[in-house]
């Protein structure tokens, strides 16, 4: 089904909606927990309705979607036994992940599960050179002591909810490894992560246990289904680096330059870019996978909506 549905929409929602400038804004402002904890507690998207977002989405000829089930920040938008940070404890009080499910499915759209490799709120997720407290004087004292492997397991339990509690789910995208970005000098502690830090192998093979039909990215750094380049269009068909065989590849593209809601965002996307995005990705044996990023109350602002109309049109 996936190379020929070919365009799925990415749907970034999460905390860093209500800051609104860029879903790493917690990374690159390096905000403290205590800070960072507000939103949790004002989280309240009272305008989501998910069966608009699915509407607008088949209206624009995607197919399937994919949505953030827990980005960077560590913050789920579904009803996990395993922590407090989730949506079912904000104003919202419910389990959004479920209302995109029911609402994509009766749109007769297929739906996929972002789940982030990285978190910057689990205390035994190890301080490194993309951690929001990389810069605090006492960094390596606070990463002393956490244990990459209990936060394996917290991720496994997560990933069994996931491909449980909510029917069949056709795609997991996984984000990211990155076991090469180390510190220097008197931060040499700071390491990268990858399939090691995440236990990858039993990660997948619980994955394809529980949901067997399932496409897996390869941002595990284990190969999988899927090559995903970002915010980049190839130019020729993308080929395995070693076989040289062609490759079952989706470009993930934003509208705009950001992937959660950015208010501020200048650089959206003319309609002619956005159909000739979509035409040379499927031209050259591609899927793409093009990004909205609804607002902390939980609607696509008009901006995003425009874009969407300019596939509807097309199509």
């Amino acid at each position: 089904w996936f190379t020929q549905d070919r365009f799925g929409m990415f749907i970034h929602w999460g905390l860093y909606a209500m800051p609104a400038r860029h879903e790493w804004v917690k990374m690159r402002e390096m905000i403290t927990e205590e800070h960072y904890d507000l939103y949790q507690r004002y989280f309240d998207p009272d305008l989501y309705d998910a069966r608009d977002w699915a509407r607008q989405a088949k209206a624009a000829g995607m197919k399937y979607a994919v949505m953030t089930t827990k980005h960077h920040e560590g913050f789920c938008m579904f009803d996990s036994q395993y922590t407090d940070y989730k949506a079912t404890n904000t104003p919202a009080g419910r389990d959004l992940v479920r209302e995109y499910v029911d609402a994509f499915r009766a749109e007769g759209l297929r739906v996929g599960f972002y789940y982030s490799l990285i978190d910057w709120h689990h205390p035994d997720f190890p301080i490194d050179m993309l951690h929001p407290r990389r810069e605090d004087a006492d960094a390596k004292a606070q990463s002393e002591g956490r244990d990459v492997r209990k936060y394996a397991e917290y991720m496994r339990n997560q990933v069994r909810e996931l491909l449980t509690n909510y029917g069949k789910i056709d795609v997991l995208w996984f984000d990211f490894s990155y076991s090469g970005r180390n510190g220097e000098g008197d931060r040499s502690w700071m390491k990268g992560k990858g399939k090691e830090d995440w236990e990858a192998e039993a990660l997948l093979k619980m994955a394809r246990e529980l949901q067997p039909g399932i496409i897996i990215d390869n941002r595990t750094e284990i190969e999988q289904d899927l090559w995903t380049p970002e915010q980049y269009q190839p130019q020729e068909w993308l080929r395995h680096a070693e076989t040289g065989e062609l490759v079952t590849w989706e470009a993930c593209q934003t509208l705009s330059g950001s992937w959660g809601y950015h208010r501020d965002e200048q650089t959206w996307k003319s309609p002619e870019m956005l159909i000739r995005m979509l035409v040379n990705t499927v031209a050259l044996g591609g899927n793409l996978l093009m990004n909205v990023g609804p607002t902390a109350r939980g609607y696509l602002d008009s901006r995003a909506e425009a874009a969407l109309k300019v596939y509807a049109d097309w199509m």
